[in-house]
């Protein structure tokens, strides 16, 4: 392949990164949405949404493997292909997530249609999954812009995410402590929050494989 044809499907496949991260991010604003406000109609739009997402995640592979394979890229090129093949996965996995929030969300009404105990939404939970999106959103203009700096801001908002898990876990066990006819509802909110807390680690993931490729530095499992 010509250097100039090399070029062209580098800006390319960046542009179809682009373009799966957008549309995981409105999977994952969409799933947060229907859970904040139950809504069966929108998780079942999400739930199907995940599909075009492992499409995408395949199309991304392949190009990726073809163009290393075709060209023995080195440098700055080089690691922009080996990024975005775990780019790739990343955002197909936050896709999964997506689509597990809305499983959630469906399994919280489903409690509540069978006459289940059950309570509102905990508002940290509200918190964390807005905070998750927000998070998740500023790793991907990040990556977009390859911009490290921003994408170190995003690796130091893990933390907070992981708080939320902690806490909502401990709230939750406590409200099943005192009435474990709500245990199955608690269960939902648990996994609920878990699902974000691994929002928030890919999110960082994201962060990390942009320092990668705007600095040459590895810094997984570093934070």
């Amino acid at each position: 392949m010509v250097m100039g044809t090399f070029v062209n499907e580098l800006a390319l496949l960046s542009t179809s990164l682009k373009v799966m991260g957008e549309d995981v991010a409105a999977m994952l604003n969409k799933a947060a949405a229907a859970l904040i406000a139950a809504d069966e109609s929108a998780a079942d739009e999400v739930i199907k949404s995940d599909k075009l997402i492992n499409q995408q995640e395949n199309v991304i592979v392949d190009k990726t493997i073809n163009l290393i394979a075709a060209n023995q890229p080195v440098a700055g090129d080089l690691r922009f292909l080996a990024a975005s093949l775990r780019l790739a996965t990343e955002l197909e996995r936050i896709g999964d997530l997506g689509s597990n929030l809305a499983r959630r969300t469906k399994g919280l009404a489903k409690l509540t249609k069978q006459g289940e105990q059950t309570e509102e939404l905990p508002l940290k939970l509200v918190q964390m999954a807005k905070r998750s999106a927000d998070m998740l959103d500023m790793a991907l203009k990040a990556l977009a812009e390859r911009d490290a700096e921003s994408a170190e801001a995003v690796l130091r908002l893990d933390d907070e995410i992981d708080d939320f898990n902690r806490e909502i876990k401990r709230c939750v066990l406590e409200t099943v402590y005192h009435d474990g006819r709500k245990a199955a509802w608690g269960l939902e909110i648990i996994n609920t929050a878990a699902h974000l807390e691994r929002l928030g680690d890919h999110a960082t993931n994201l962060a990390e494989e942009t320092i990668y490729m705007a600095r040459g530095k590895n810094v997984r499992h570093n934070y």
